[in-house]
């Protein structure tokens, strides 16, 4: 018996496109188990397929869509079946339906047993007024539902889990913790507005990069079909990986912002080594990141160069090492097949109906074209905001470890003095890792630290700590699994060392 019983959101109504959109649009859980109910399946079959897909698989969420031809006494008869109560837990029942058409057969006895029964009435193509008539209409029968519009996004989804409301009391929350982080630095001798300064600064050169880094990954989860990517990244491990680098050369992201469009990569289906090659090499040699450096070290090409060239040898290296990676890298719901949800339904269900027909499943966000334009922008905004509070949250925390370090440090980072290639370069890739400096910025930093140190140890600064650092190993933490960020930082720690080293010992020279 599971620790924790499984939600359950009933969807009913007329149009089964308008109940598969809707699971599409506000199913948000990772890993859903999506049943669609039509025909004379008896209550106890149903209650038992529902149990035995959710004793096979880790579903954190049962959405059933049901038809309104079925009679709403079997589904009263569903959830009261032992085998179903004891796993399961009725979060909400939805009804879902055309505005003008609710008004007008408000009267009608199978619906007003219907209406009595739902949470949520979710009304489309409703017109001026209509909503607040159709309150009237049902309230009495259940004086407690929601009438909203479908279009109303934050409100369905304050009724569905009270989400919006409890992401913005955790946002509120972590602030407030970072706020008395400061506070308590301030009386700890160190200087309050210095603290605030170095913070938000960091911040600040990562939230647009960050932003954009969203935005292109809600970009390629909602608008850009499985199939196309698969067509573009090439079959053949090498010329997919080059294409990777192709891609983090062309896109201007971050270190941050490189890891949501790398799931997103996955979640399309492309290839681990090329995913992660993109993932490596955007940081280190996309343009913002190679002016950044051009300026910082006095106009000098050799050292942009340089930086460009250790990007690419070592993101494709870093990719070949994943080439036989045979487990899963995302963490249970975060993989986005093209039949995720399991389907009682009796119809043909195979992946080239859901590519084609539009009824598949959106257990992964895997969107279909019915909504038009309006729809999929709808679709945008709300991968956006799913994406951008899941990972803002994290990307606070590794900034604020970072903060934390660069106060510590204070001038000592400007004062360091190794002889030692070896020893300055582990110095100085450690304090890439902890300071998690954004990709943008950080050769001003590098070259101010290394005035006293090796090229080498400078150049292992800027090419390890875009790659991977205290702040992207938390953002990782949300996505994907302890076994996969492990190795990646083993390698990539490895094999940027052994690279920059063995180049520098052999006489590379600006």
């Amino acid at each position: 018996m599971h620790k924790q019983r499984t939600p359950v959101y009933f969807v009913y109504g007329h149009d089964e496109q308008e109940r598969i959109a809707f699971f599409q649009r506000f199913c948000h859980a990772k890993n859903p188990l999506l049943v669609q109910i039509a025909g004379d399946m008896p209550p106890e079959a149903i209650s038992f397929k529902i149990v035995q897909r959710l004793t096979q698989n880790a579903h954190d969420a049962v959405w059933v869509l049901w038809d309104d031809d079925v009679p709403m006494e079997r589904l009263l008869e569903v959830l009261q079946q032992t085998v179903f109560s004891q796993l399961c837990n009725l979060k909400r029942i939805i009804r879902c339906g055309e505005a003008e058409a609710l008004v007008r057969d408000a009267g009608d006895p199978t619906l007003r047993q219907q209406i009595a029964q739902c949470d949520l009435l979710a009304v489309t193509r409703n017109k001026r007024g209509e909503l607040r008539k159709l309150f009237h209409r049902v309230a009495p029968l259940q004086p407690n539902i929601k009438v909203l519009s479908v279009d109303n996004t934050a409100g369905i989804a304050a009724v569905l889990e009270r989400r919006s409301l409890r992401r913005g009391l955790q946002f509120a929350l972590l602030l407030a913790v970072v706020a008395a982080l400061f506070i308590t630095l301030g009386r700890l001798n160190y200087s309050l507005s210095t603290s605030l300064a170095t913070f938000l600064g960091t911040y600040l050169q990562a939230l647009p990069f960050l932003i954009l880094g969203i935005f292109l990954s809600s970009v390629i989860q909602v608008f850009v079909p499985v199939d196309l990517l698969q067509r573009i990244f090439p079959k053949r491990l090498l010329p997919g990986m080059l294409f990777g680098v192709l891609g983090g050369f062309i896109l201007p992201i971050c270190d941050c912002a490189s890891i949501p469009v790398f799931r997103s990569l996955l979640r399309k289906g492309v290839p681990l080594p090329a995913a992660v090659t993109f993932m490596i090499a955007a940081p280190i040699i996309n343009p913002v990141v190679l002016l950044s450096t051009f300026y910082a070290f006095g106009g000098s090409v050799p050292i942009m160069l340089m930086r460009m060239s250790f990007g690419i040898v070592c993101s494709v290296i870093i990719g070949l090492f994943f080439a036989r990676e045979k487990r899963d890298v995302l963490l249970a719901g975060e993989t986005a097949r093209l039949c995720a949800c399991e389907h009682t339904h009796s119809h043909s269900h195979s992946e080239e109906s859901h590519q084609h027909s539009g009824e598949g499943c959106a257990c992964g966000h895997i969107h279909t074209d019915a909504a038009g334009g309006k729809g999929k922008i709808s679709e945008l905004l709300s991968h956006f905001q799913t994406e951008f509070f899941e990972v803002a949250r994290f990307l606070l925390i590794g900034i604020g470890v970072s903060t934390l370090l660069q106060l510590a440090m204070g001038s000592q980072l400007t004062n360091l003095r190794i002889s030692n290639l070896a020893v300055s370069m582990l110095v100085m890739m450690a304090l890439a890792f902890f300071l998690s400096l954004c990709s943008s910025s950080d050769a001003v930093v590098g070259k101010n630290m290394g005035t006293s140190l090796p090229l080498g140890a400078v150049m292992s600064f800027m090419v390890f700590g875009p790659m991977i650092d205290v702040k992207n190993m938390i953002l990782m933490s949300a996505s994907f699994t302890k076994r996969f960020m492990i190795k990646l930082l083993i390698v990539t720690f490895a094999v940027s060392f052994l690279t920059v080293y063995l180049a520098y010992t052999l006489g590379l020279k600006v």
